[in-house]
């Protein structure tokens, strides 16, 4: 029976080790959180920039068609209808097109010209048509605009904001 006892093993694991054991655990779990805490941050940071520039690309293409030279939003044709012929800049934060409605060619500002307005309020680019009295937003996340001539250029400069992530796009078209 003498000889029994310096053979058995004892069962289960020693404080020592179940302590090495915690500490591993814990430093793994630690690095895992940390990953996911700088994935987490990159994906949200993603995010917010991918919605500022679909905000621009919309405020671009409203921009974009409006300055082909003709009014976008009459399909006759016709070139020598509806065509861009002025443009006013009552203020750094407000732009004034006018669609001439007949063949002079000059800008009246008044009906049957059709005069577009863009403005930017409450964090949104407004495009609003005087002659059917129709007001559309834009784009949102809008937290500055600026219409300014330089030589002989337009420049359309557009600050969107969302959370910490600020973007600037600049539009430049030729002057009218």
């Amino acid at each position: 029976m003498a000889s029994n006892l310096g053979h058995q093993r004892r069962r289960g694991l020693s404080l020592l080790e179940v302590t090495i054991g915690s500490i591993m655990a814990a430093t793994i779990t630690v690095m895992a959180a940390g990953v996911t805490m700088d994935l987490t941050r990159n994906v949200a940071d993603n995010i917010a920039r991918t919605r500022v520039a679909g905000e621009a690309r919309l405020a671009i293409e409203a921009l974009r068609r409006d300055f082909s030279g003709n009014d976008p939003d009459t399909p006759t044709g016709d070139r020598n209808r509806w065509r861009l012929v002025g443009r006013m800049i009552p203020s750094a934060e407000e732009l004034r097109l006018c669609f001439d409605a007949g063949v002079d060619g000059s800008a009246d500002w008044v009906s049957p010209d059709r005069v577009i307005i863009y403005s930017a309020s409450d964090g949104q680019l407004i495009r609003s048509d005087l002659e059917n009295g129709r007001t559309n937003v834009v784009a949102h996340l809008v937290d500055a605009v600026n219409f300014e001539v330089i030589g002989n250029e337009l420049r359309i400069t557009l600050d969107f904001r969302l959370g910490g992530v600020t973007e600037t796009y600049v539009f430049n078209t030729p002057d009218i």
